[in-house]
């Protein structure tokens, strides 16, 4: 592997570590918990793949599909701490937004899930376990579950605090170069070189955007008025919001 290759996981490493440092000053991880569990889960795995390339490179090609594969799913978690953050009170504006999120997934994602599973990839050979379209389509019904709250909060006029602003910014630029270069990889066969440069540039730019975002603790106004004891109670928002959609099935939207 070239020099320039070695220095990018190099790159999202040290990123992600410095970004981890400034989530544990004044315990700012307790605020933020999905987000802090998706840049350890893959601070972790970057970390274990390195040895393994250099004395194993057998199991490398496994492992790291099947990481992929976790972390896939696990991107959820920020659209989820973008929501959370956003509309931290349980208010009239939080429930319309989480009305028209429930609407969203109900409505789109469901599409988008069958239409991953059924569409042929014409790039198969650079991808295991699954398809580079499920991929694709991930990162589209990622992006839309991003716009949803975010364009709630624009039109209501929810002000933002800097970290939810970069954590925003970042995570939309990611999934939305992430999903256009997958389909320009399904349409031009020469895209394959620069797929392989974008992938990571795309992910170290987006950990970059979150380390700006998070040198310093600044919540949104709401949410600076909120105690640590309230955020303590994620779990109890959790299942009030899980109750509220149950009965919003039961009756209909």
């Amino acid at each position: 592997m070239p020099l320039f290759f070695y220095a990018l996981p190099c790159s999202a490493v040290f990123f992600e570590g410095l970004l981890l440092w400034r989530l544990s000053r004044d315990r700012v991880w307790t605020r933020y918990p999905h987000l802090t569990v998706f840049v350890v889960f893959d601070f972790l795995c970057n970390a274990i793949l390195f040895p393994i390339h250099r004395y194993r490179p057998d199991w490398f090609a496994e492992l790291y599909w099947r990481i992929a594969s976790i972390s896939l799913f696990l991107r959820f978690l920020v659209n989820w701490e973008f929501f959370r953050g956003v509309f931290p009170r349980r208010s009239t504006l939080h429930d319309i937004a989480w009305k028209m999120l429930l609407t969203v997934e109900l409505g789109a994602l469901p599409v988008i899930v069958v239409l991953s599973w059924t569409q042929a990839s014409s790039a198969q050979y650079l991808y295991q376990y699954f398809s580079p379209v499920v991929e694709q389509y991930f990162c589209l019904a990622q992006a839309i579950l991003l716009l949803t709250p975010a364009t709630v909060a624009w039109y209501y006029r929810v002000l933002l605090g800097r970290n939810l602003r970069g954590l925003c910014f970042g995570f939309g630029v990611y999934l939305l170069v992430r999903s256009m270069s997958f389909a320009s990889l399904q349409v031009f066969r020469g895209f394959v070189p620069y797929w392989r440069l974008l992938t990571p540039m795309t992910f170290i730019g987006m950990i970059a955007v979150w380390l700006w975002a998070f040198w310093e603790y600044a919540p949104s106004p709401e949410q600076a008025s909120l105690g640590d004891d309230q955020y303590s109670q994620w779990k109890t928002e959790w299942q009030h919001l899980w109750g509220r959609t149950m009965a919003l099935l039961r009756r209909g939207i």
